[in-house]
């Protein structure tokens, strides 16, 4: 995997920050606090999403950013011959691949799974190999054997061996207690045989049974078969005489409805007789009501020609107060242009006062902090050092001359003396050193008094510019009003003019009580003319009353003639009651008899259907006694391959653990040797996983600071390259994050300097520190700083340089 390109959009600190990752040693420098690992996380976002970042998504969005602002991390990487393009937000993400336009992998849950599978790494796989954090270089040594021999097994994927063997106890238990639950409850195969017979002699019972009621079923059908032809006869003479005296019933009542149809025909008849005498005086008064009608619909539009004068008018005088008003309002913004030209030069002169403070006080701030950061690592440098000569020099004076150097484990002796006094010379140096650094980062916990009046400035200006544009505002309102303003009054004088033209085209004669006699008048003629419809009306229908009258009457004599004949078909027809009493009692009798005969035998069947299903039941009762029975011998069969399997698992893990530390010393060895350039090329790593270097093919008894570094970069590089191994990929990149913090000045150079030898084998390495001292010795340079003002991270690409790594 090689890093191309890494751009953040309100991750964290950062609002907008853009990196490019080139080859070689490159080094992310900045203050604590900047927002350097900030990088390295979001790297790890856009890759495993929030499982690799800190706190919650509402920790993630810049402090500063509206609410609905984007948060995106984009990431760019090669790996495997291809191009990997990854966009990912809080709730999206997709992956694009050499460039292509369509991604390949969408949704959060699918770039992940989509990128852990071309690493070949799980998250901690990943952060194990390519990252190695603060104070990691000294991790092995910081454990004791059993730990190293655990985090050794889990970074190398030996854990998930144990981890499965585990799940394999779990489940090898589950089919112990799964067997043996269901040999538990597995029933007497005797009883469920006894069972079965009984339930087959049961339904035999329950057969025969049901057989003697379907005969006597038979036997009332068939007496009920014999006595219905009668009974259907009688049924229908009884049906011909009831039809019969319904249809004479209908025929009296529709008698009685033609009777009154006749009578209502004769009264209306004998109304519309007078109706003629009344129309004639009616006709004579309505002759005049067309000229009515036109006179009065002349008045009306003179009564609104006379409303409409009115209101202009009125609206006249209205317009002319207004325009009145508008004069006074434009005079009180003649001023308003010259004023906002005024503020708009001053406000022109604070900005530039104003960014030119700004820039003073970011520029005193800057050095103040990376004053205070050099005075602390230093300090912790001193105090450091200061511990471990104090313990030498206890211990010198415990041993005496007897004792051994601290520094290269050999009997003092003769030189016990002039030891000692090399270390209290030390000591009172570091002492002094010490009281300095002390004073001066006491001087340094508060703001030099400069940044403080730049700042004290710069509210000053910022109050004095928002009062400015404020001033600026109004004068700007005041010009729009005075626009719209000036644009009203035009638009009023035009409105005024329109109206006295209205005005003098409007007629001024109108006669309101000669309006209302008319309608009163026209009101009446109108009722008139109702009165006239309505006995024009009954005029035109005394043919057709005429007519209905004619046919009800003869309707009349039809109907009369029609309950005659029914009847006499009624007395003709002769039905014998008592007869048909008897009859309907024997059928109702055959019909009870049948009724019960058909529930005896409906029972008689479930009966024998229950013993039917009491038989299958039975027997699948045995059936699944059977199927029990196999299922608890697969099981416990099982339970054996899953015991196998566990003895196998455990003399796997042994065996790849023995493994671990040959092929760990081999890798760690070929490092060792391009670091020293051949003067060391054996490392070994003893049961108790020590490191050992060897000299000539012996084990050195003493190693210095700087080895000792050197051994522990080489060991914690070996591991990666095993882990990166087993993933199918080469190890090209390695990433360092304030890995300097225990090392002094010495040492930190040395590991520079060995790091710069490893560039043939690793395309990219990726230092992150505020040691600001290490940047001369750099190829690339990548810096990293916080803007209170903003509250943002802030990042730059300072000028390459070809970096000469020491000989």
């Amino acid at each position: 995997m090689r890093l191309t390109r890494l751009k953040l959009t309100n991750f964290r600190q950062h609002r907008d920050t853009e990196v490019v990752f080139r080859e070689g040693l490159t080094g992310v420098v900045g203050p604590n606090g900047a927002g350097k690992s900030t990088l390295l996380e979001a790297v790890a976002w856009a890759i495993y999403g929030a499982p690799a970042a800190r706190g919650t998504n509402d920790t993630i969005r810049f402090l500063r950013a509206e609410g609905r602002a984007p948060v995106r991390v984009e990431l760019d990487f090669a790996l495997g011959g291809h191009e990997y393009h990854v966009r990912r937000s809080l709730t999206a993400a997709d992956v694009f691949l050499d460039g292509g336009e369509d991604p390949v992998a969408t949704s959060v849950r699918g770039a992940t799974e989509y990128l852990e599978r071309r690493l070949g790494m799980s998250r901690s796989e990943f952060f194990n190999t390519y990252f190695t954090g603060q104070k990691e270089l000294q991790f092995l040594a910081q454990m004791g054997p059993a730990e190293r021999g655990r985090f050794l097994g889990q970074v190398l994927g030996f854990e998930r061996l144990r981890v499965a063997q585990e799940r394999l106890r779990v489940r090898r238990n589950e089919l112990r207690h799964e067997a043996t639950g269901l040999r538990a409850g597995l029933p007497d195969p005797a009883v469920l045989r006894e069972r079965r017979q009984a339930a087959a002699s049961s339904e035999k019972e329950a057969r025969a049974a049901a057989e003697r009621a379907e005969t006597r079923l038979a036997d009332a059908r068939k007496a009920v078969e014999e006595l219905a032809p009668k009974w259907e006869q009688a049924q229908a003479e009884q049906e011909r005489r009831r039809d019969l005296e319904h249809r004479l019933e209908l025929a009296r009542r529709e008698l009685v409805d033609v009777e009154r149809e006749i009578a209502r025909a004769a009264e209306e008849l004998k109304a519309s007789a007078g109706a003629e005498a009344d129309l004639a005086p009616l006709r004579e008064a309505l002759a005049g009501m067309p000229a009515l009608a036109k006179r009065v619909e002349q008045l009306a539009e003179r009564s609104r020609l006379a409303e409409r004068r009115k209101a202009l008018a009125e609206r006249e005088q209205a317009v002319v107060v207004e325009l009145k008003e508008l004069g006074e309002k434009l005079a009180a913004r003649d001023q308003a242009p010259e004023l906002a030209e005024r503020f708009r030069g001053e406000i022109d002169v604070l900005r530039g006062e104003l960014d030119a403070t700004v820039k003073d006080g970011t520029d005193q701030r800057d050095a103040w902090q990376q004053s205070r950061q050099e005075v602390e690592t230093r300090l912790q440098t001193y105090r450091d050092r200061t511990a471990e000569l104090q313990q030498q020099l206890d211990q010198l004076r415990e041993e005496g001359p007897e004792g051994t150097c601290p520094t290269c484990k050999r009997p003092l002796h003769d030189h016990y003396d002039q030891v000692m006094r090399q270390l209290e010379d030390e000591w009172v140096t570091l002492v002094q050193d010490g009281k300095w650094l002390k004073q001066r980062q006491k001087q340094l916990v508060s703001p030099p008094e400069a940044l403080g009046k730049a700042e004290a400035r710069r509210e000053e200006l910022t109050g004095l510019m928002d009062r400015k544009r404020e001033k600026l505002q109004r004068c700007e309102v005041a010009i729009d009003e005075r626009k719209a303003l000036a644009a009203d009054v035009e638009q009023r004088d035009a409105e005024l003019e329109r109206l006295r033209g209205e005005l003098a085209g409007l007629p001024a004669d109108y006669d309101a009580e000669a309006h209302r006699a008319a309608e009163q008048r026209l009101a009446e003629l109108r009722e008139f003319e109702k009165q006239a419809a309505k006995l024009e009306e009954q005029l035109s229908r005394r043919e057709r009353v005429q007519k209905q009258h004619d046919e009800a009457a003869a309707r009349r004599d039809a109907v009369t003639a029609t309950g005659k004949e029914l009847r006499a078909e009624l007395d003709a027809l002769a039905v014998d009651r008592k007869a048909f009493d008897v009859l309907r009692a024997e059928q109702e009798g055959a019909t009870e008899v049948l009724r019960r005969a058909e529930l005896d035998a409906t029972e008689k069947h479930e009966r024998h259907e229950g013993a039917v299903r009491a038989v299958e039941q039975a027997r699948e009762a045995e059936a699944e006694y059977q199927e029990k029975a196999k299922a608890a011998a697969a099981l416990e069969l099982e339970q054996r391959y899953h015991t196998e399997l566990d003895n196998a698992l455990t003399e796997l893990r042994g065996e790849l653990n023995a493994r671990v530390r040959p092929e760990l010393g081999q890798l760690a060895s070929t490092f060792l040797t391009e670091i020293t350039d051949g003067r060391y090329n054996a490392l070994e790593v003893d049961d108790s996983y020590n490191v050992l270097v060897l000299d000539d093919g012996e084990e050195k008894p003493v190693i210095s600071g700087g080895e000792e570094d050197v051994a522990n970069l080489v060991l914690r590089l070996a591991i990666s390259q095993m882990i990166a191994e087993r993933a199918g990929h080469v190890l090209n990149a390695l990433i360092m994050d304030e890995v300097f913090g225990s090392l002094d000045v010495d040492r930190r150079d040395n590991v520079v300097q060995l790091l710069h030898r490893l560039t043939d084998r690793f395309e990219q390495v990726i230092l992150i520190t505020h040691i600001e001292t290490i940047v001369d010795s750099l190829d690339h340079v990548v810096r990293v700083s916080f803007d209170e003002n903003t509250g943002a991270s802030t990042v730059r690409e300072e000028v390459t340089r070809v970096a000469v790594p020491a000989s």
